[in-house]
């Protein structure tokens, strides 16, 4: 495999594959944030089960439930394979609570880096307010592509400041369901329009009732916003090419 493919698995989970490197991002591939009322139900099954996945790394943005997943945990990283997870201090308390070998996990907070097989990675601040606030967003640096995936953060005048200095982005993964603390369309065009990336694809939209979004405000927002990069929309399970 000679290019870096980008897939998306819904809500905010990626997957990225380069030759024989596999890393999963915020996978939500269970159900186990539905409430006994219903709220928070799947709208759309997962793509793909969890225990199909080989992956080499499982990033993991902050501890809640759609972005790590307590219901697909143990299939993601189990005895059966070598899945390494990469998560913020909070995350990390929650993952050896539920029985995951501290050996496996590298705590990643902000200000962070880490250089591992293939890939590098730089923990930068996400804005999720006090109801996560050692949220982390990422650069992921892969086969010389950069991937900033903002996280769960509501946009901010001074994010380039927050974040310190990034190099070229090839690919700005962002939210756009405007709730819970999260930028909508608008405001996720302003941070293409901010950190001027090659390619922006939106997530965190149609998970749930509760999430919202709207992929279509996205697009006129970002044409109007940040023309200088291109909007795209991925079904769920598409391959983008970096």
């Amino acid at each position: 495999m000679n290019s870096l493919h980008l897939y998306w698995l819904g809500g905010a989970g990626f997957l990225v594959r380069a030759d024989n490197l596999t890393i999963g991002i915020d996978l939500y591939l269970s159900n186990a944030c539905m409430r006994e009322d219903e709220s928070f139900k799947r709208l759309v099954p997962p793509p793909v089960s969890p225990k199909d996945l080989k992956l080499d790394y499982l990033i993991a943005s902050h501890e809640h439930g759609d972005h790590f997943d307590t219901g697909s945990i143990h299939q993601l990283i189990s005895p059966a394979n070598a899945t390494q997870l990469i998560c913020p201090g909070n995350t990390a308390k929650e993952a050896v609570y539920l029985g995951i070998d501290p050996a496996r996990i590298h705590e990643l907070n902000r200000g962070d880096s880490l250089d591992l097989n293939g890939f590098s990675i730089r923990a930068v601040m996400a804005d999720h307010g006090d109801d996560s606030p050692d949220a982390i967003g990422f650069f992921l640096s892969v086969r010389g592509k950069v991937i900033y995936f903002v996280g769960d953060s509501r946009f901010r005048t001074d994010f380039l400041g927050c974040i310190g200095p990034h190099e070229a982005i090839d690919v700005l993964l962002v939210p756009i369901n405007g709730r819970f603390g999260n930028p909508d369309g608008r405001d996720a065009a302003y941070f293409a329009q901010m950190l001027k990336p090659k390619v922006v694809i939106p997530c965190h939209y149609w998970l749930f009732l509760e999430h919202g979004g709207d992929p279509g405000d996205f697009l006129e927002c970002c044409g109007r916003i940040a023309s200088e990069s291109k909007a795209k929309i991925l079904s769920i399970g598409e391959d983008h090419i970096i």
